[in-house]
């Protein structure tokens, strides 16, 4: 077995197989990265212009004059409540390699507004909106006060709903804000700094979705979660609070193909060369003769799994390419084995295929799971070996000179 190691590794043909395919894969590497940095500066504003970005809702601000007083005489009002609700549904969208992590929102507001005067007052309800300019669109925006839409006191402005209006001292009025959005990654709902929070309290329910978290300087919820048949709800109640951070949640990305098939192009060295080592052993075991151009061409075939998986992962689903590319692979190499040797040799070689190339692509394409498959992996291809070796008492190891019979056994 030493023995055949050291004629692998210092065989000069070995490295004319090995040199060309790790000059091959790094320039996959190169070529995915680079169009995967494209794709994370240039593709995600075209992505953001058409589908729309993040959505950071302002909260709404109240203004107000005493009557008959100066106009220049504005004061600041305050929200007496507040009751938000916020539907998050999770949609994927898919550009390239990337998944940018799309979802649409349904925003529904409750404000109740109090006059602090006890004569009446106008009132000014300044409601910003969550998109950027040139970033997405808001569908059915609607303000309603007091149940009604008051179409000639409100107006529609490129960057906020204003309504204006009168209210009787120490009177209360509830405006409600509707709309729904479509946004990116995370949504969030920011508070004026060291204004106090009346009253407050705010409902996410993710639809599509439940591993979230939270960004930046943004609160926890303040309840605990519900989990739903659909998702995940998070709550936040408070009432006469302070605060510097904001509410907000970041919604969970799908398997980044591109940085798994970084991952899987980084490994493959290694595990080729367990492919080589499983190939060679397998031939020279059976008796076989271990001719150059038969190892090219299976080395070849292994290499060609990888290009062909990146780019069929543009066009279809990640499961789908792996299977497409792994059975096509794995039928090149079998029918070409088959016709050179036994089938027996042919099935040998598919499970050594299958353990070097398929299962660790599984393991690197669940994250997750990419230890306990690796260890089980290992653990299965232990007893493989062990089942080998005592079918082939014959083949041993000289380690240090000394040998495992006779009176020096280890």
């Amino acid at each position: 077995m030493i023995r055949l190691l050291k004629q692998l590794i210092f065989n000069k043909y070995v490295w004319f197989i090995c040199f060309p395919l790790l000059i091959g894969w790094v320039l996959l590497t190169l070529r995915i990265e680079h169009r995967t940095m494209f794709a994370s500066y240039r593709q995600l504003q075209s992505v953001k212009r058409i589908w729309g970005g993040n959505l950071a809702q302002p909260v709404p601000s109240v203004r107000y004059k005493r009557f008959g007083s100066d106009v220049s005489e504005l004061n600041r009002g305050k929200i007496f409540a507040s009751d938000i609700s916020v539907d998050l549904k999770v949609d994927y969208r898919k550009k390239g390699l990337i998944y940018y992590t799309g979802y649409h929102a349904d925003f529904k507001g409750d404000y109740t507004i109090q006059n602090p005067e006890n004569e009446k007052i106008y009132l000014s309800f300044i409601f910003p909106y969550p998109t950027k300019q040139g970033q997405g669109m808001l569908q059915d925006l609607k303000l309603s006060v007091n149940g009604e839409e008051d179409v000639e006191d409100t107006e529609y402005q490129p960057n906020l709903a204003l309504w204006t209006g009168m209210l009787d001292g120490s009177g209360t009025l509830d405006i409600s804000v509707r709309y729904r959005a479509r946004g990116l990654n995370q949504f969030l709902y920011g508070f004026e700094p060291d204004d106090q929070v009346n009253q407050f309290t705010m409902r996410v329910h993710v639809i599509g979705a439940d591993d979230l978290d939270y960004p930046e300087f943004a609160m926890p919820a303040t309840e605990p979660s519900e989990t739903t048949p659909e998702g995940k709800v998070l709550t936040w109640k408070m009432d006469r609070l302070m605060t510097q951070l904001n509410i907000g949640v970041i919604l969970p990305d799908k398997l980044d193909i591109k940085e798994q098939t970084v991952k899987m192009l980084m490994r493959a060295p290694v595990f080729f060369v367990l492919f080589l080592i499983s190939m060679t052993t397998i031939l020279k075991l059976s008796g076989r003769p271990l001719d150059f151009l038969p190892i090219a061409m299976f080395s070849a075939a292994y290499f060609f799994f990888y290009p062909l998986f990146a780019y069929l992962s543009e066009y279809m689903s990640v499961a789908l390419s792996f299977l497409i590319s792994f059975f096509i692979i794995g039928l090149l190499i079998f029918n070409y084995s088959r016709t050179l040797y036994k089938i027996r040799i042919a099935v040998a070689m598919s499970a050594a295929y299958t353990f070097c190339l398929g299962i660790t692509t599984m393991a690197a394409l669940l994250p997750t799971y990419t230890g306990l498959i690796l260890i089980v992996e290992g653990v299965i291809l232990l007893f493989i070996v062990m089942q080998v070796l005592s079918r082939f008492r014959h083949v041993s190891i000289d380690l240090f000179g000394i040998r495992g019979d006779g009176k020096n056994n280890l």
